[in-house]
């Protein structure tokens, strides 16, 4: 089974970036096969994801190649579209 690639686009310390981190850090350690790799949108690859993705606002989520979750971000919506990409992914 492939990894479900998940980026979280943050320039640093926005309000909520650090409880965004804890809700991703629970997540790679409850769901198997999620990689998540933390960008900021100033580095080639963050450039490179916001042009490809139409990144307006931070801090925004892409999961399983497909804009999620932009600006205020709480754990459910994380925790749900973790698991609705991870769905549709094995269909």
């Amino acid at each position: 089974m492939s990894a479900l690639e998940v980026f979280f686009l943050t320039e640093g310390n926005c309000p909520n970036c650090n409880s965004i981190r804890a809700v991703l850090s629970e997540v790679h350690h409850d769901y198997r096969h999620v990689e998540i790799t933390e960008v900021n949108p100033s580095e080639p690859l963050g450039r490179s994801l916001v042009t490809e993705y139409g990144v307006r606002n931070l801090p925004a989520l892409i999961i399983g190649g497909r804009l999620r979750l932009v600006g205020e971000i709480d754990a459910r919506d994380i925790h749900h579209e973790i698991q609705k990409t991870k769905h549709h992914k094995r269909h």
